[in-house]
């Protein structure tokens, strides 16, 4: 079974998720549970940051439909306190929020997709599928079904068969005990593979035996039904992806792709395994776009570059973040938690993967994910279309989902990029606060104040300085560090 320092998603149009054996979150801060995109607070609340057709948010944003998370899984998937197993999907048009429990299956340990096949694994190792509506291609939650043959597994892995007239996709099933099962896309069942046992992880068309071996299945299509080969050079791993192994002496080795040139004149080198020397103390090692990034037991993250035609044996490598508890990685960021409980990532970044809250394209230097800040107004969660952002010291809140809820009266005027706020209490008398978005000007009743950081936009929500506003609006903003909670008392 996959652990969270070593899941890695293979291909883009692969999304997989592993959930057993997580160490414990790091006794500082509010994070329990973090994937790519989705954090889990130690109250159950859930959180996610990404792109969705044409929805996007930009920091982590509250999902204020599911409570008592324990845990987040990719595919749109949390697994609740009680065991059980909810989907979550955003309208791309309206970026709403649609809950539904997956019905009939109890606990989860992985969830994986390709194209239109969706398949999660329960408590008990049972395997579900779950149809997907042509319309929205979003699974249908109430539909779940069990399927057939498949008990006591503990992984799932899926690669493509490929020759120049023929495409096939090939699906590889782990049960307990360490046999393989395989079956194609379109077949119904999942039959044994000969000759193979023992086998403790599955990654791609790859497999890792017990007694440290690694062997490749075939992606010829004529020699898809081959036993098996060995992978020479790899010996005594312990724990392995496509790109890279470590082996019982926390030693990393190196068997996975180089790349040169960008764009269509990219090339692809593969090389056979080899021991990387400069590095050692081994906990952890992920292939993110054209970098090795390697975490050791001592909590230092290093990186190195694979743009070259071959990766030598003593490649240089440059410190980049210390005291690092854990790690998870997509084939584009790398995400990880320090001992004092932050959230951290570096990688492509060119909407906002990050959760920084910028557009710049890429991070190398780590970056922090922005914390996920509830927002109480009079003892009730406010909904937020974008999660709070700090800069300078201040808070950032969406435009609409507060200071409308605060009385304000909203305007926007696009040509000028300039936002009107009327409101104002007995104690205030009438106010009229105007944020020019182009010129970064902020009025107070027709005159220019200092707010500290100017106001801005982010994934097409504009925000402005939280206690500036509200307190000018005749609310009362408490902060609750320790429990990273915004209070808002207006009467």
């Amino acid at each position: 079974m996959k652990k969270r320092i070593f899941s890695l998603i293979a291909t883009s149009a692969i999304a997989l998720q592993a959930a057993a054996s997580v160490s414990a979150a790091p006794a500082g801060g509010t994070i329990q549970d973090y994937e790519p995109n989705a954090i889990v607070k130690h109250n159950g609340t859930f959180w996610n940051w990404g792109v969705w057709g044409l929805a996007q948010r930009a920091v982590p944003t509250q999902v204020n439909a599911l409570s008592g998370v324990k845990k987040a899984f990719r595919n749109g998937l949390v697994l609740k306190q009680d065991n059980t197993v909810w989907h979550w999907t955003i309208d791309p048009r309206t970026g709403k929020i649609a809950v539904s429990e997956v019905t009939g299956v109890s606990g989860l340990t992985l969830s994986i997709r390709s194209g239109d096949l969706f398949y999660v694994v329960d408590g008990a190792g049972a395997v579900y599928t779950m149809p997907l509506d042509p319309d929205t291609y979003d699974p249908i939650p109430s539909k779940a079904s069990k399927v057939a043959g498949l008990e006591g597994v503990t992984d799932i892995s899926v690669y493509s068969e490929s020759d120049p007239a023929e495409w096939r996709e090939q699906w590889l099933f782990l049960k307990k005990g360490g046999t393989v099962l395989r079956k194609l896309r379109e077949e119904t069942t999942a039959k044994p593979v000969a000759g193979l046992s023992g086998v403790v992880d599955l990654q791609d068309n790859f497999a890792l035996k017990n007694d440290g071996t690694v062997w490749r299945f075939a992606t010829e299509v004529a020699k898809s039904d081959a036993k098996p080969e060995q992978v020479k050079g790899l010996s005594d791993i312990r724990s392995f992806n496509a790109a890279v192994a470590i082996d019982g002496k926390s030693q990393l080795w190196f068997w996975g792709q180089t790349r040169t040139g960008w764009s269509d004149a990219t090339t692809v080198h593969s090389q056979a395994p080899v021991r990387i020397t400069s590095i050692n103390d081994v906990k952890a090692a992920f292939a993110v776009e054209r970098a090795l990034l390697v975490l050791t037991h001592s909590g230092k993250l290093y990186m190195t570059s694979v743009e070259t035609e071959k990766l030598p044996a003593n490649p240089s490598f440059k410190l980049i973040a210390s005291d690092v508890d854990s790690a998870e990685a997509t084939p584009r960021q790398l995400f990880f938690q320090k001992t004092d409980g932050s959230l951290w990532g570096v990688g492509v970044n060119k909407s906002s993967e990050l959760g920084y809250g910028d557009y710049e394209f890429e991070h190398w230097t780590p970056v922090p994910v922005q914390k996920p800040i509830e927002v109480i107004l009079n003892d009730e969660a406010v909904e937020l279309t974008n999660g709070v952002v700090s800069r300078s010291n201040q808070t950032f809140v969406p435009l609409r989902s507060i200071f409308e809820k605060l009385g304000a009266k909203v305007t926007w005027n696009n040509d000028e990029k300039q936002v009107t706020l009327q409101g104002g209490n007995e104690a205030s008398g009438p106010l009229t606060i105007t944020i020019n978005y182009m010129t970064g000007v902020t009025t107070l009743n027709g005159k220019a104040v200092d707010t500290g950081t100017k106001p801005f936009g982010l994934a097409g929500t504009s925000y402005l300085p939280l206690r500036f506003v509200s307190e000018q609006l005749g609310a009362k903003v408490d902060w609750n560090q320790q429990e990273e909670k915004i209070t808002i008392t207006y009467k």
